[in-house]
Order: C-alpha cells, then structure tokens, then sequence
C-alpha cells in the first residue's frame, strides 16, 4: 500500500519518489546507502555518475567487507579503457576522481565509448537476489535536487538477469562496439514476466553487444493499446515513440498529460528550438499547453548542482508502469540503458499520484516548453 506520496511498498517491491520543488522525499540516499550497507554476500554495482559522499562511504564499507565480491562499472567518456580514475566528461568532481579520493580503484572498472554514447545504468544487485534501480544517478543533483523514481526489487530471477547484463556491460569488446555502425548480431529473446508480490515485471535493456532498440520497441508495443497515458521525462525525441503518441493522442480529446524537461528538450528538437532532423509535426505536444507542462529547471552546468525534470516515466491506462534509465530518445537506444514494465494497478496508481503532484506544480510554476 502506499504511506504517502513519496513512497510505495508491497511485497519484494518499494518505489521511492523525489522532487524538491514538489516538495516530495521519500529520502532515497538514505534508502540507498541502507541498501548497500545491507549487502552481505556480494553487490555488483553499473553507474553512469557517482559522486554523493554519503553513498561513496557506504560502498567503501563494503569493499572492506565484501572484499573480491564488491565491484562497480561507471560510465568514463572517451578513452581506452582503464580500471580507476579515467576522465570523464560529466560534472566535476569526475566519479573517477571521487572513486579515487574514497579508496575503490581496485573496485571499480571504467567502461569507455565511441562518439556520444554512454553507459547510462543505474542499478545495483545484491546478494544476488534483490535489485537497486531507477531514473536517478547517485549524486547530489540526482538524489536530493531532480524529480526522479527509484525502486528496490527482491527477486532472484530478475536479479540474475542483471546480473547477466552487468557482466556483459564488461565484456571485452564493449568499448568497440559503442560505434555508430552496429554489429550484426541476432536479434535478442525477449526476457520473460516476473511476479513479484501483485505486480508483474518485465526487464528489457540497450547494452549495445547484442540488444539495440529492445526498449523502444517495447515502448512503442505498449503505447498501440494504450487510451491514457501520463509521460513524466526528460525528453522525448524517439521518433517511434513520437510518432506512436501523434497517431493516437494527438487529437485534443485524447487523454494524455505530460511534464518534461524544457532545457532538456531542446536537445532532441528540430529548429528553431533545437539542432534535431526531426520532423517538426511530431512535437505537436509542445504547443499544447493545457496537457503538457515543462519544469521549473535550469540549464545543464558543470557542477553537481543539475535540477533536471529527469524521470523516465509512462503512465499506461492506470496498470502499466514503463520506468528506468532510459530516456525516450533516439540517443538512448545504443546508450547501456534498462528499463522496466510494470504491470499493477497499485504501482500505476502510486506513480500517477507523483506525476499528479508534479503536474500541477510546473503548472503553476513550471517553465514554457520551447516550440517548433
């Protein structure tokens, strides 16, 4: 059942909601750093950017602990690649520095990529059986400034499986296979529904070796039947994801509400707006002020000071939840990304009552979206 709107907990599954200008705070640094100091066999960690102090503390307790049965993977930009302290391109200070300044070098693996890709997860495995995940890097922005969703997740089946995915984020060839050209592969098995506890749970993930637009499609599968959707994101640009919303909710009777980021939209728009070769018309939902509203954020900085809107959310039909590190860009689907379909009535209406909160305070207060 839900306690409030900042948090959502059922058997083997706990969703922990953030906003500070909504006023939302379910504590998720707390809830992660008890999470990594309940580690007591192993913890696998895949993170794009790692710089909060408090959570750095808490695995550095678990190296000691753990010791060979602690490692993480963080995203290091450029470069060949190298355990410890890469550069990085994101916020200063780098994760590869705070790695270093809190003593995990020997934990830690810099995966580095080709041309703007990223490896973009954001999950943890412990003990091989329960499972950290969501839209928020674990940073001071991230956990304590940006609107973002986390879950934990008990269950040895899915767990496994990113378990499987971490261990392929490390194979050899991954840095070589971030390119724009991707490699022939078959295409990949759909990883199949998990109960846990009322709801049921459906992993896909982007990892660039042998699965590519696995979570698009899956978006894009779940949009065709859906008559309601609420969208909570830092931007939409996949243009079969936009072209999916145009040919269905386009029409001002459609019901369908959304709260996206407006600086960050500007990254996937066509001109004027933005640099993007997309076609102008399926960014109709910029214009339409009554059901789509943009957040009261500032532009990127080189800080760790970012307050983006920077959920990954759909809201389908009051049942089905679509949440994860992925952002619903044509960018994301050759990103390392992961991304959960939740089916459950009582997650849906948890996840609405936070897009509810969030709605109507960048309605009130919130920024213009930029137009085409």
């Amino acid at each position: 059942m839900a306690k409030n709107i900042s948090t959502f907990q059922s058997p083997g599954l706990n969703v922990y909601f953030y906003s500070q200008r909504a006023k939302i705070n379910s504590n998720p640094t707390k809830h992660l750093v008890d999470f990594i100091n309940g580690a007591k066999k192993s913890l696998v960690c895949a993170i794009y950017d790692l710089q909060n102090a408090a959570v750095l503390q808490a695995m550095k307790s678990a190296s000691k602990r753990l010791k060979n049965n602690f490692h993480l993977v963080y995203d290091a930009g450029k470069g060949k690649p190298k355990p410890g302290t890469a550069p990085d391109p994101k916020n200063a200070p780098a994760t590869g520095k705070m790695i270093h300044k809190f003593g995990l070098d020997n934990f830690a693996t810099a995966v580095h990529v080709k041309g703007g890709n990223l490896m973009h997860d954001k999950f943890l495995v412990r003990d091989a059986v329960e499972i950290w995940t969501g839209s928020g890097n674990f940073t001071k922005g991230g956990l304590t400034l940006q609107d973002n969703n986390f879950l934990t997740i008990r269950s040895p089946e899915l767990a496994k499986v990113y378990t499987d995915t971490y261990r392929e984020v490390l194979h050899p060839n991954h840095p070589a296979i971030h390119a724009p050209k991707k490699p022939k592969v078959a295409p990949p098995k759909p990883h199949k529904a998990v109960k846990v506890g009322g709801a049921t749970i459906t992993l896909y993930f982007t990892t660039g070796v042998n699965e590519f637009e696995d979570a698009e499609t899956a978006t894009v599968k779940a949009l065709k039947g859906a008559k309601k959707v609420r969208i909570a994101a830092m931007n939409l640009g996949d243009a079969g994801i936009l072209t999916s919303l145009k040919q269905k909710f386009q029409n001002a009777n459609s019901d369908i509400e959304g709260v996206l980021d407006p600086g960050q939209m500007r990254s996937v728009m066509p001109p004027p707006a933005g640099k993007s070769k997309q076609d102008p018309k399926l960014f109709w939902f910029t214009k339409d002020k009554k059901r789509f509203v943009g957040a009261d954020s500032h532009a990127f900085v080189k800080s760790d000071n970012n307050n983006f809107m920077h959920n990954k959310l759909m809201i389908l039909d009051d049942k089905t939840v679509v949440t994860g590190s992925y952002n619903f860009s044509e960018h994301a689907e050759v990103n390392d990304e992961n991304m959960l379909i939740i089916q459950s009535p009582a997650v849906a209406k948890a996840y609405t009552r936070y897009f509810d909160a969030l709605f109507q305070q960048y309605k009130k207060h919130g920024k213009a979206l930029p137009e085409v």
